[in-house]
């Protein structure tokens, strides 16, 4: 089985479209209060529970939503055969999108903006690296992790495995990188 570079591509594209639209969405609902600060919603703050969404609190609003995607994303086993290697490539992309619409919310949102991407100004990521939160590290890292499942179950060979992960990793930054150069020349 070869890479098939032009699918990692495609899905990469589609899944910025994604995000971008996501993360509008989610700004015309939480507009400059980030975290669901401002919403009615539900809110654990219980450190048993928190470590799910970084530390941050758990929400309903937040609940709802991912659950929603992860169901949005498995879709086509409603119409498919399950597969683990469809599978794996579901689960690495729910996993780099909720890092890159997570970081288009900032760009994105009029509120933010890159000018006030940092620790002292977004109260709900504690832990930043490098000019970015912790957690999107995590998420990059977890989405490898997802793109390896088939090589452990040798549906795959590890070299295409590690490859097309970091392959649809480094194509999904560099497509949200090329979409934040844009939007902010686009803005200003």
């Amino acid at each position: 089985m070869k890479i098939d570079i032009s699918e990692i591509i495609k899905r990469s594209i589609y899944l910025i479209l994604i995000a971008i639209v996501l993360a509008y969405f989610e700004i015309q609902i939480e507009g400059s209060a980030g975290w669901a600060a401002n919403l009615p919603t539900w809110r654990n703050d219980n450190p048993n529970i928190t470590w799910i969404f970084g530390g941050r609190p758990v929400t309903g609003y937040h609940v709802a939503l991912n659950l929603l995607l992860i169901l949005f994303f498995h879709w086509p086993f409603i119409l498919t055969k399950w597969d683990l290697i469809k599978e794996s490539k579901i689960l690495a992309s729910f996993a780099i999108l909720a890092v890159i619409w997570d970081f288009l919310w900032f760009v994105i949102n009029p509120n933010f903006g890159l000018a006030n991407y940092n620790n002292s100004s977004i109260w709900w990521f504690s832990k930043w690296f490098l000019g970015f939160p912790v957690d999107y590290y995590f998420g990059l890292l977890l989405s490898l992790i997802f793109s390896l499942l088939p090589s452990i179950f040798r549906k795959r060979s590890f070299f295409q495995a590690l490859t097309s992960g970091i392959l649809y990793i480094i194509i999904c930054l560099l497509g949200t990188g090329i979409f934040t150069i844009v939007f902010i020349n686009l803005i200003s």
